[in-house]
């Protein structure tokens, strides 16, 4: 997948309105990646998520780490680039045409980093790993300038799911729905 403005507009305009405070609830698909073990409780704890973004590269080189994935094998720098301490939201949206993405604002800070790094390596990819996992690897086809980026995932249930783990809210299990927010605290 690659990213560029022209592809990635609709999708923009959609998570900066999401963002903006129009969250997406969590919804129940068919399409679940996972089945959760018998007995399991229908929701799991993601406060401690570690979530970090790597450059990568599809071809092995010095000071890489291989991950295996499916169709082949990626390779990502040991360092990350961006961390959640980059991030202010992350949203769980779908476009006009049902596609599924899982929307990202960044902070002040961490939309310069995003660019910075995004403007010095169009062409590579851009890991983001959350405990380990890796989630998603799009492709930088151009600077990515605005503070936001979206990526596409397979289903409603995933875009819920990862969207949960990145803010270290409690994520649904499959077919499952998350747990109301505590009430705020009164001062």
């Amino acid at each position: 997948m690659q990213l560029n403005l022209r592809t990635l507009a609709p999708a923009l305009v959609v998570v900066t309105l999401a963002l903006a405070g129009c969250k997406t609830a969590p919804t129940k698909t068919s399409d679940a990646t996972a089945t959760p073990p018998a007995g399991q409780q229908s929701t799991t704890p993601a406060a401690a998520a570690r979530v970090d973004f790597y450059l990568a590269k599809r071809e092995p080189g010095a000071g890489l780490r291989e991950v295996n994935l499916p169709d082949g094998k990626l390779y990502l720098q040991e360092t990350p680039v961006l961390t959640r301490a980059d991030l202010t939201d992350a949203a769980a949206l779908v476009d006009r045409q049902g596609q599924n993405f899982v929307g990202l604002r960044f902070s002040e800070a961490g939309t310069r980093k995003l660019t910075a790094v995004s403007t010095a390596n169009v062409g590579s990819v851009l890991a983001l790993v959350i405990d380990q996992e890796l989630v998603a690897a799009p492709l930088i086809g151009e600077p990515l300038n605005r503070g936001v980026l979206a990526f596409g995932v397979p289903s409603a249930q995933a875009a819920s799911e990862i969207a949960a783990r990145i803010r270290g809210d409690a994520v649904p299990a499959a077919g499952g729905t998350a747990p109301a927010p505590a009430p705020a605290a009164k001062p």
